[in-house]
């Protein structure tokens, strides 16, 4: 898989509102996939979760992740990043996840209020594939 920057080429599939498959591994060594919202910061992924989830739990374990992006257009275009949590941001306020439903409502979070627990996975990335492009 190549290190390194991810080509231009792909960028759009970061920055579009496209859900990312969100790979993660259980207690049995198993992948589960979960569809996410994200952002792209320039160099890391950037997702929410809150600690009643399954995603925070296994993520807590073991900190390895992949999440892939398809092209909507075009099913053979797609980018898979690999990496590891670098960091889990507690949060309280709306602030994060509002940016992240901005980008795919266009509109703020709905589904919660300040004060609830929340966690912001900064994923650092190892490695990336794709294909289509």
């Amino acid at each position: 898989m190549p290190k390194g920057p991810i080509p231009v080429t792909y960028l759009d599939l970061l920055e579009s509102p496209l859900l990312g498959q969100l790979a993660t591994v259980d207690d049995h060594h198993r992948p589960q996939v979960h569809p996410v919202w994200f952002l792209w910061d320039g160099e890391r992924l950037l997702l929410s979760i809150t600690p009643e989830t399954a995603k925070y739990r296994k993520l807590r374990k073991n900190p390895a992740l992949a999440i892939s992006i398809l092209d909507p257009q075009n099913s053979f275009r797609y980018l898979e990043l690999r990496g590891v949590v670098a960091e889990l941001q507690l949060y309280t306020t709306l602030e994060f996840v509002n940016r992240l439903a901005r980008k795919y409502t266009d509109a703020d979070f709905t589904g919660g209020q300040d004060g609830e627990e929340r966690y912001k996975v900064i994923m650092e990335i190892d490695s990336w594939t794709a294909s289509g492009g």
